[in-house]
Parts: C-alpha cells; sequence; structure tokens
C-alpha cells in the first residue's frame, strides 16, 4: 500500500471557511495603497501580481490501483493559497495519473483531489520556492476508495461516518464539485447496506440545507441526479431503461471525468440477454 505522505484525507478533516463581513451602513476600511492613491499621495503605480511561474507536479493514484492508474482516470485537482490570493486557473483534470499546477513562487498552496467514487483528499499547505521557473514534486497522493473507506464505519459507527460525510461536503463546497461528490454519496449508500446507522445518517443529510444545495449544484451542471441511485446499484438497468440519459451524461464536458465514465461503463457493459446466449 502506497503512503499519502502529506495528504490529510478529509474523513478526518473538516474543512471551516471562515467569513467576515462589515456592519449594515458601514463601508469598509480602505486598504493602505488605496487610501493614498485616493490621497494623492501614492509614491508610484501599483506593482503588477506575482507571475505563477513556479510548478507544482506529482502522481495521483486510487488506492485500489495496484501498479498504475487504469486508462480513463483523471482527477479534478484545486489549488488554494495559504493568503487568500486568487489560482489561475483554480482547478484543473489531471493527466491520467500525473499533474501538475503552475503556481506563484514563495508562496504556500493547498491542493484538492476529487473523483468519483474515492473520498476526496487534501493536502497540507505546501512551500513553493521563491526560485522563478522551478519545479516542485509533490508526494504521491492515494485517494481511498468508498467501498474500502467504509471498513472505518465498522459497527455501525453512524456518526463517525455523519462527520465524514460533512467533511467531503465541505470540501465539494470549497472547490465547487458538488457534481463528484453528489455521485459518491451514492457510493456511499451502496457501502452503507450492512450499516443501518450510517444509512440513516446519510438519509438525514441529503436533507439538509447543504445536501439539498449541493444536489441543486449537480443538476445545474447537467448531472441527471434522480438516476445516480440507479446508476450506481443497478447499471445494466439504467443502460436499458435511459440510454440517451447515460448518453448525454457521458458526453457532457462540465462534468467530471470519473463521473462520466461511470457512465459510460454502464452504456457498455453486456445486457443480461448478451451474456446468457439462448440455444
Amino acid at each position: 500500500m502506497r503512503s499519502p505522505h502529506i495528504v490529510v484525507v478529509a474523513v478526518a478533516v473538516a474543512v471551516a471557511i471562515a467569513l467576515g463581513g462589515c456592519r449594515s451602513g458601514e463601508a469598509p476600511p480602505a486598504a493602505p495603497a488605496a487610501a493614498e492613491a485616493a490621497s494623492g499621495r501614492a509614491d508610484g503605480p501599483t506593482p503588477a501580481p506575482a507571475e505563477p511561474t513556479a510548478v507544482l507536479y506529482g502522481r495521483v493514484l486510487g488506492s485500489d490501483h495496484q501498479n498504475a492508474a487504469p486508462s480513463d482516470w483523471q482527477v479534478r485537482v484545486t489549488a488554494e493559497y495559504e493568503d487568500g490570493t486568487d489560482v489561475a486557473p483554480r482547478d484543473r483534470d489531471s493527466t491520467g495519473e500525473l499533474f501538475a499546477f503552475k503556481v506563484v513562487p514563495g508562496k504556500r498552496v493547498r491542493l484538492y483531489f476529487e473523483a468519483v467514487p474515492y473520498q476526496a483528499s487534501v493536502t497540507e499547505f505546501v512551500d513553493v520556492t521563491d526560485e522563478r521557473r522551478y519545479a516542485s514534486r509533490v508526494p504521491d497522493i492515494v485517494m481511498d476508495r468508498i467501498r474500502w473507506t467504509m471498513a472505518l464505519f465498522a459497527n455501525g459507527n453512524g456518526e463517525a461516518f455523519g462527520r465524514n460525510l460533512e467533511a467531503q461536503a465541505a470540501v465539494a463546497e470549497q472547490t465547487g464539485s458538488a457534481d463528484i461528490f453528489r455521485a459518491n454519496l451514492e457510493f456511499y449508500r451502496k457501502a452503507s447496506a450492512r450499516f443501518p446507522d450510517c444509512l440513516r445518517r446519510l438519509q438525514e443529510f441529503e436533507r439538509t440545507p447543504r445536501g439539498v444545495a449541493l444536489t441543486q449544484q449537480a443538476e445545474a451542471r447537467g448531472v441527471p441526479v434522480s438516476l445516480l441511485e440507479g446508476l450506481v446499484q443497478r447499471p445494466a438497468e439504467v443502460a436499458t431503461t435511459e440510454p440517451d440519459t447515460l448518453r448525454a451524461l457521458a458526453a457532457n464536458p462540465r462534468v467530471a471525468q470519473t463521473l462520466r465514465n461511470e457512465a459510460r461503463r454502464a452504456l457498455d457493459a453486456p445486457t443480461p440477454e448478451a451474456r446468457t446466449p439462448r440455444r
């Protein structure tokens, strides 16, 4: 088993996002540079933002990948600067098991990794060298497959499972990956079949404002949420009854590649009749 090194799997990490604001009727205080410019005391033009000339790169694999990632493997990778400045581009897909991000030298960067059907993984903040055009390798990222993760919730540990769902939802909110999270919710449902307390927690989560909002966001991307449970639990049946819907999902560029793969595999699988030739 490969070690995830610096990766903190989101099963144990809840991502908290602090929001600041101003009291009603008050204008926010002007930044020093803006205040100087407004009063004519600025010493010169505002310096241009630093350019992303350094590179973070590495490999991302699933915990069930023995030797190499499958040919259709692709992970959505999202970057975040510790100082809150924007990363451009903020997210990109891996090329197979390889990923790379151009970042600003001297900053600290955190990376999010999301795929279906795997637990989202988050790194600690990584120091980027202050040397321009320098490439830094991140230790291998290993994402836990959901059906393996459920072993952590043996004996019906619904409370721990509920915390895990909330942490995974927080990652999806931070990265905007409701399509991946909503599909993974169905894989959690399938893996919870032997854990009634976990299944109850999942059903409760779906009815919360957070669960409803993520479902709506996934639908806005073109994910047929009402068919996801069938796609995960009974793919051959859905491929027979809703082939056009699955084809549209498989071709939707706004949806994560790993979810599109699930639709494609369902469509490509032989039907029960094809597996049992008539005599």
